[in-house]
């Protein structure tokens, strides 16, 4: 796996709230998706929380997010 570090503007998945709309970032393509809520009661079910605050959940690992609109 990559083992590149998100955008230094994102905020540590432990801080995500899968229930508010976000940005994430895909450690293993290296890309940001969007977040839009929909999916929080599937993320809370089915995410796993790594020993290196990464959170794998369906393809992805998300290692940051930040906010729609910044911040």
């Amino acid at each position: 796996m990559p083992t590149r570090k998100p955008p230094p503007t994102l905020h540590p998945m432990k801080d995500f709230d899968p229930s508010e709309p976000a940005i994430l970032h895909d450690l293993i393509s290296d890309r940001i998706i969007t977040w839009s809520g929909e999916d929080a009661a599937a993320f809370h079910r089915a995410h796993i929380e790594r020993a290196d605050g990464t959170v794998a959940w369906n393809e992805f690992v998300f290692d940051g997010w930040g906010n729609v609109l910044g911040g």
